[in-house]
């Protein structure tokens, strides 16, 4: 049996949901797996402070965060081959010897980058896929030793050109996610868990897996709209405002969830998501062809993952909450906009991603078993 190590990190919970969905579509082909969250494995300490500061950057200074995402384009702003090479190698290079996998899978930079380093270093043969998990390509994913990177779309390519890398090693599979996605959900099961209606319109408002945003603001805003509406409110790890909208009351009705694993059932019976556009939520909306209002886009990954989406019809920006409120209330009541927007998510979303993915890393394994180990002979 094939053993993949698959190496994420905990800084956006997106790089994790793309692991678990390749570990998922790994194990339904026999191939055994395991998921590492890189900086928490090598130094908890480390890790704790890093996702502290970068928590703590979004939520006081998002353009400050837009600024070093913006700069780090054109030059990387830390030597992460001096930095592993002191601090990190030798703690993954016992794990790796350890389990002798056959490949190993990346889904964020950093692990990418290790894995490049530590392969260089140590001559392995091992293969490198690296997942990126937004609708762009930032140079920080790019490494050397890398075998193949897996983008979000064909669309992507021009930012292969820009840094002059080499076509064949990029493959536009899409953002893996999880198979419950494209699987039946029984709807009305679903309106029964949530206590909401089939007969009102329902909105998502996410603030991603940090629930960030001024969330609060819009659902007062909410309250000026005259039609019935129900509002699922997903909070995510932000358990003051999970506290704040549970212990006000509203217009409508309005349903605060905490962290939670079933967002493709809650996407199943929306009409309507306002969102900040993450990568991996971007792909599980598309998959659903949910209309999309972007709002309040963390800058850098999320801005770009909002331009995709513009570019594509599938989303509308908005900049204040008074265009929020206006978009909702178009969405919600032109069908025709509303429309056109799932039909343009519906040729954009790769919901099979995950599944595209490992066939071609089982098939490239296969090609690289069959050729001759000169060093043999």
């Amino acid at each position: 049996m094939k053993k993949i190590l698959i190496f994420s990190a905990s800084i956006g919970n997106g790089h994790n949901q793309a692991a678990k969905a390749m570990q998922e579509s790994l194990a339904g082909k026999g191939y055994s797996s395991m998921i590492i969250d890189t900086l928490e494995y090598i130094s908890p300490t480390f890790h704790k402070i890093l996702l502290e500061s970068y928590t703590n950057l979004l939520k006081l200074s998002p353009k400050t965060w837009g600024r070093i995402y913006h700069n780090s384009e054109k030059t990387r702003f830390f030597d992460m081959n001096v930095f592993v090479n002191k601090l990190l190698a030798n703690k993954l290079k016992k794990l790796i010897n350890s389990v002798e996998p056959d490949a190993f899978v990346a889904t964020h930079p950093f692990a990418s980058c290790m894995l490049s380093v530590l392969k260089g270093r140590n001559e392995w043969m091992m293969p490198i896929y690296t997942v990126i998990t937004d609708y762009t390509i930032h140079p920080s994913w790019i490494n050397h030793h890398i075998n193949y990177y897996f983008i979000a779309h064909e669309q992507l390519f021009y930012l292969v050109d820009i840094y002059r890398k080499d076509y064949q090693k990029f493959k536009p599979f899409g953002i893996p996610i999880m198979k419950k996605f494209r699987e039946p959900v029984n709807e009305e099961e679903v309106y029964k868990k949530f206590s909401i209606s089939p007969d009102r319109k329902t909105l998502i408002l996410s603030g991603g897996g940090l629930g960030l945003g001024p969330m609060e603001q819009v659902l007062q805003g909410l309250e000026q709209i005259e039609h019935p509406l129900q509002t699922l409110v997903l909070t995510g790890l932000n358990e003051k405002l999970y506290a704040k909208v549970s212990g006000r009351t509203y217009r409508h009705k309005v349903i605060p969830l905490t962290y939670i694993d079933n967002f493709h059932e809650c996407l199943h019976v929306a009409d309507l998501i306002v969102t900040k556009s993450g990568g991996l939520t971007t792909a599980e909306v598309l998959s659903k062809q949910v209309p999309m209002i972007v709002y309040n886009p963390l800058p850098g990954q999320e801005e770009r993952n909002s331009h995709f989406l513009l570019n594509n019809g599938c989303a509308v920006h908005a900049q204040v909450t008074e265009q929020l409120i206006y978009f909702i209330e178009e969405l919600l009541h032109d069908p025709t906009k509303a429309d056109y927007m799932r039909r343009m998510a519906q040729l954009v979303a790769k919901p099979d991603a995950a599944e595209h993915i490992c066939q071609f890393i089982m098939a490239d394994l296969e090609a690289t078993a069959r050729q001759p180990d000169f060093t043999q002979r």
